[in-house]
């Protein structure tokens, strides 16, 4: 029923006027700051309230049949007619967000609730208006934010109201706003645009004085391209509404989304509001340090706050990253949505399975009656309720917790007296908790949706769960999908130091292998599971001789190669530790070093002084090797570590034996064992001389991979900051200066810092500056010399300055051995070079150049701007050593070794 709201005196005390409240003041803006009434910088950590109020097809499960709300409608009310479909739409917005789903997330440690409105729940479409022009309000939707509001002010949160769905619907993606193809939208009425404006005048009037409105979101996502070519209209119509809003509410924020989905502020600067922040939205690309660059760049150009609106849908490892880097960067966020029928959510709905009938019946598939199709929406509406929703404890984690620590946490509590079930692995991020290949979605970024989850079941994190219907024992669920290298971790309470049996049950058509790691150290030889004969088809395998500690221990299930499914394992049986053998598990090497780590069962009593290094031999390639040293890990006991003088290869056949009575565990003697073959974990190296291409570094932080069109194709490494690095390991068979060569394009000036390893420490060695070749595949070759050590070198390509894309690089040995010898290659005369005073450069011409001096550690101790033809440095008061002189300008562009003397 149509009316005009009459505005009730006690509810406007009751929402406005609490002392306790009130005192909390109002969110605010200072300069580049959100402030809390105190002052305080406040950072939002928000929740969408999703579907509640806006119903969207993909959240509904109709998006092929029913994309938005008014569809969705529709086709209800020809199913089960107007009556009954009005039953529907009171049950879902009574049930699906309640005061319980207020309190829960004030307890979990949100703090804002960002409210999704559609306008029709306030007023009606033009369309509907019984005198063309008028506007006329409902009750409902004013309503129900009255008592989201005082839900909010119960747990002191914040309330951000958000027109999600404005009058004709604000953008092409119809679903987002309910937008109807068939009438006007938004931008193609005054209509609808005088009545966004009267609901927003109306909402200021209502909640002006209440301390807990957190601000005004005023359209979400628009996505529409204006015949004007700009965002003019977007401008005029933010414009009216912030006027309307201020001539009753001078104080909540006003928040403001640009075009394109929230992210096109084009024409939306300067701010025309003292008390103005901008949102924007970011959904399924990198949370690597450039990605908010942009926007960070924009708080700083205009002053003004800004705010992460919107984001979700995609996996634990993308929010806690996500998160992480917006609150590093002083931006709060808003997560979408709360719940709906989904792993990645803070709620998860389970969908009743008439529900999903009645859509396929939708789609032509099947049929339904219509008290059937009733009992199934109904259902459905129920389903939302919060106490019907399982709890995604593992999201809540990943998004408040994460975060800001690395630290595991029990998902439950485990003992060794029960079975553990293998997908309540414990809480954290993945490389802590768990290891998993598959971890996100970035198809913006890499233009493909790759699944960082195969089964969609339980948890929100790349370890893949599917149902489990074992008969023997089971909670439902299984971990499956597994590859090798991919782990899962458990916290457990170990009822006593003792040797027990591990039981596994596991599914498998093939056979798989797996170890066991207990508190990082290694606890099991691998070990095979059998095939089972299908993937549903379970059998128990027994492991002996796992050795726990009493106490809190975290146990690691690491799977090493083959597929299988497991759904639990447990501990039986706890023996002496005396009954175990003392013996070798493996050995394996690390990356680089020329070490060899030998892993042993039980811990090593032996002090290092007592072993005989001659009981070991080692054979590299069937030829005996010395071992220059041996001594034991001090943060494993189990484990020895063997070093050699020569270089180890990742394509070495290495062997280890054992013989003797001098490696002890109390009274045991460490079991002989001959010609044991060790796992080869040595990176894989470059020989120089020799081209490497960018793609095969060993580690890239921060750097993306792309298409390569210069010659030969390929990827090249791109998006570089500042910060960001490469490093690539290279075996220098001598000593010396060589000359390397950077196939580099970019669009800007940039510098790479060169380091590399010596002595087990990253040193700083060369700068290489570059200007720009004329756009991102427009290919340059640089070239400069650098003095390396030999042996097995770690090259570090650490991005300085500005952005650049990298092709490949090649070494060869150089002409230029010494600091004399770079000087008569270069255009600048630098003299006296060593110098212990005064260090004189001279130029060829007068034009402006940067002088700037680095020592060793990549720190600047000068930098100076001439325009003279020579420039005297004073170097008294830097101490002796090698030093980097890099000069910059039009003319000129090297960097020069110098050495200070004492």
């Amino acid at each position: 029923m149509k009316n005009f709201i009459a505005l009730s005196f006690l509810v406007l005390f009751s929402l406005s006027f609490s002392v306790t409240a009130f005192s909390q003041g109002f969110v605010h803006v200072d300069g580049k700051n959100i402030v809390d009434g105190n002052g305080d910088n406040f950072l939002i950590r928000g929740i969408g309230t999703g579907n509640w109020m806006i119903q969207e097809g993909y959240m509904m499960q109709t998006e092929d049949v029913a994309g938005t709300q008014h569809e969705f409608r529709k086709k209800l009310e020809e199913t089960i007619g107007e009556t009954r479909t009005e039953e529907f739409y009171d049950a879902w917005l009574e049930n699906h967000f309640r005061k319980i789903d207020v309190d829960s997330m004030a307890a979990w440690g949100f703090n804002t609730v960002r409210v999704a409105m559609h306008y029709k729940w306030f007023t009606p479409p033009i369309e509907e208006e019984t005198v063309q022009g008028e506007i006329t309000w409902k009750d409902k939707g004013f309503t129900m934010i009255d008592n989201l509001l005082s839900w909010c002010a119960d747990n002191q949160m914040y309330l951000i109201l958000d027109l999600h769905g404005a009058p004709g619907g604000q953008g092409g993606n119809a679903a987002i706003s309910d937008y109807d193809d068939t009438k006007p939208s938004l931008w193609e009425n005054d209509l609808n645009k005088d009545k966004t404006v009267a609901l927003w005048r109306k909402l200021a009037e209502r909640y002006a004085d209440s301390p807990w409105i957190g601000g005004y979101d005023l359209i979400n996502e628009i996505n529409w391209t204006f015949p004007e070519g700009n965002n003019s209209q977007i401008r005029d119509l933010y414009g009216r509404i912030t006027d309307t809003i201020r001539a009753v509410d001078s104080n909540h924020i006003i928040f403001i989304e640009g075009n394109s989905w929230a992210n096109d502020f084009s024409g939306l600067t300067p701010a025309w509001d003292d008390n103005m922040a901008y949102s924007f939205h970011k959904y399924w690309n990198y949370n690597d340090v450039n990605a908010l660059k942009w926007i960070t760049d924009f708080r700083e150009e205009h002053n003004r706050p800004i705010w992460l609106g919107e984001t979700g849908e995609n996996s634990n490892t993308w929010f806690a990253n996500l998160a992480a880097l917006s609150e590093s960067n002083n931006i709060g966020w808003s997560w979408w949505p709360v719940k709906k029928s989904g792993i990645n959510n803070v709620l998860k709905v389970e969908t009743n399975a008439d529900y999903t009938q009645m859509v396929e019946m939708w789609k032509g598939n099947g049929s339904m009656t219509a008290d059937e199709t009733y009992n199934a929406v109904m259902t459905f509406a129920d389903k939302h309720k919060f106490e019907n929703c399982n709890i995604q404890y593992d999201v809540i984690d990943a998004l408040i917790r994460q975060p800001h620590t690395t630290e595991t946490k029990p998902f439950k509590s485990h003992t060794t007296s029960q079975k553990i079930f293998a997908v309540d692995y414990d809480l954290g991020r993945n490389n802590y908790a768990y290891f998993d290949t598959d971890t996100a979605n970035y198809h913006l970024n890499t233009g493909e949706f790759k699944a960082w989850n195969q089964g969609w079941e339980y948890r929100n994190d790349g370890v893949d769960i599917e149902k489990c219907d074992d008969s023997e024992a089971t909670n439902g669920y299984s971990v499956g999908w597994v590859s090798g290298g991919e782990w899962l971790q458990y916290t457990i309470n170990s009822e006593a130091h003792a040797s027990y049996k591990l039981k596994l049950r596991t599914a498998s058509e093939n056979i798989a292998s797996m170890h066991i790691e207990v508190d990082g150290k290694l606890a099991s030889e691998t070990f095979d599971l059998p095939s089972t004969g299908g993937w549903a088809t379970y059998s128990t395998k027994t492991i002996n001789n796992i050795i726990l500690p009493e106490g809190e221990v975290k146990v690691k299930l690491v799977f090493d190669g083959g597929a299988v499914n497991l759904t639990y394992f447990s501990f039986i049986e706890p023996a002496e530790i005396s009954d175990v053998p003392f013996e070798l598990f493996n050995a394996n090497t690390p990356k680089i070093d020329n070490e060899i780590y030998i892993n042993l069962s039980k811990s090593i009593t032996s002090t290092e002084n007592n072993i005989d290094r001659n009981e070991f031999e080692l054979k590299v390639n069937d030829v005996v090797v010395a071992i220059s040293d041996l001594f034991l890990n001090d943060e494993n006991d189990q484990q020895i570590i063997v070093k050699v003088d020569q270089d180890l290869f990742y394509n070495d056949e290495i062997k280890l034996s054992y013989q003797g009575t001098s490696v002890k565990s109390g009274v045991q003697n460490l079991s002989a064992f001959s010609e044991v073959l060790v796992n080869n974990e040595f990176q894989k190296h470059y020989e120089i001389p020799g081209k490497v291409e960018a793609e095969d570094f060993m580690v890239n932080n921060g750097f993306e991979l792309e298409d390569c069109t210069d010659t030969g194709g390929g990827k090249n490494t791109s998006y570089a900051a500042d910060g960001d690095y490469l490093d690539y390991l290279l075996y220098v068979p001598e000593a010396g200066m060589f000359e390397i060569e950077f196939r580099v394009a970019t669009s800007m000036s940039a510098e790479i810092l060169i380091q590399n390893s010596s002595e087990g420490e990253m040193v700083n060695n060369e700068i290489v500056s570059f200007g720009s070749t004329g756009g991102w595949q427009s290919w340059q070759t640089k070239t400069i010399s650098l003095e390396l050590p030999a042996g097995k070198v770690v090259l570090r390509l650490y991005s300085q300055a500005g952005e650049h894309n990298l092709n490949w690089i090649s070494l060869k040995p150089a002409t230029v051995t010494g600091i004399e010898d770079q000087m008569h290659e270069s255009k600048l005369k630098v003299y006296p070079n060593p110098t212990s005073d005064i260090l004189k450069v001279d130029f060829e011409t007068y034009s402006v150049k940067q002088i700037s001096l680095f020592n060793m550690g990549g720190k600047q101790v000068m930098s100076q701007s001439s325009t003279e033809e020579r420039v005297w440095i004073d170097v008294n008061k830097y101490p002796a050593g090698t030093y980097l002189l890099q000069i910059s300008g039009e003319e000129v562009n090297e960097t020069l070794k110098v050495l200070i003397v004492r």
